[in-house]
């Protein structure tokens, strides 16, 4: 990974967003073998990730549409910069404060409208299959909408505690061919969870499309009455000492 490209992703594209992680600075360092490593120093957040918060449980729907939110927010500036994040996934999601993430590792980050690789690549292969979106399994496309669809493969996954993407109840881990011909399927789509709200089924059933100019725009989204409480997702940034999980499950 090249200075200029994390230059080009971090430094000039989300520097100053609320809701990504803050790059700090940089410099070159020399090994004692004469290698030269680039290092990048980035904000740190100790209360971890989105999947360390939930743990496999369902969150309360209050929760999730908090969190829901302030992740639109981070991808909607990202998508302003004319980028893809690609790889957004609860792992890849940092808590800030309760209701406050922010998205992080954009290591395989595009601009948008770039090719990806289907031939078995490092970047077409580490892109987490159970968050991928059908048209970069059909087409190798990464689109802005793409990373709607991720979203809405993690907001599933807070509702139930299992991945969007199950056979039979049991959630699809591992045969990644398998996976790939469900994902790339003409006709398959993640169930959407009984447990949410009618506005959260709504809000999913805009984001599981398998088209994406049928798929709404993460600015779009945020428009969504499942998002009526995104103001007081902004408005939770605070220095409290709870993470803003309540433990109860989904409430309709």
């Amino acid at each position: 990974m090249t200075k200029q490209y994390l230059d080009d992703l971090l430094l000039h594209f989300v520097t100053g967003c609320p809701e990504v992680v803050a790059f700090y600075d940089d410099e070159v360092s020399v090994e004692v073998d004469g290698r030269r490593l680039y290092n990048v120093f980035l904000e740190y957040l100790p209360r971890g990730s989105l999947s360390e918060l939930y743990r496999g449980e369902p969150m309360a729907e209050d929760d999730m549409r908090r969190y829901a939110a302030s992740m639109l927010q981070g991808l909607r500036r990202v998508h302003e910069e004319g980028c893809v994040h690609c790889n957004l996934k609860p792992q890849n999601v940092l808590i800030a404060g309760p209701g406050w993430t922010k998205i992080a590792n954009f290591g395989l980050a595009k601009r948008a409208g770039a090719q990806g690789s289907r031939s078995g690549h490092a970047g077409f292969l580490r892109w987490t299959l159970l968050y991928m979106a059908p048209e970069f399994v059909e087409k190798s496309e990464y689109e802005p909408l793409s990373d709607a669809w991720s979203l809405s493969c993690v907001v599933s996954e807070m509702a139930t505690g299992m991945p969007a993407w199950r056979y039979g109840g049991r959630a699809t881990t591992s045969a990644a061919v398998s996976l790939l011909l469900h994902i790339g399927s003409d006709e398959e789509l993640p169930e959407i969870p009984e447990e949410l709200s009618k506005e959260g089924r709504d809000f999913l059933g805009r984001c599981f499309v398998r088209k994406p100019s049928e798929r709404l725009t993460v600015e779009m989204l945020l428009g969504n009455p499942f998002m009526a409480t995104a103001e007081a997702a902004e408005a939770s940034k605070s220095d409290g000492k709870d993470d803003g999980h309540s433990k109860e499950g989904n409430r309709r």
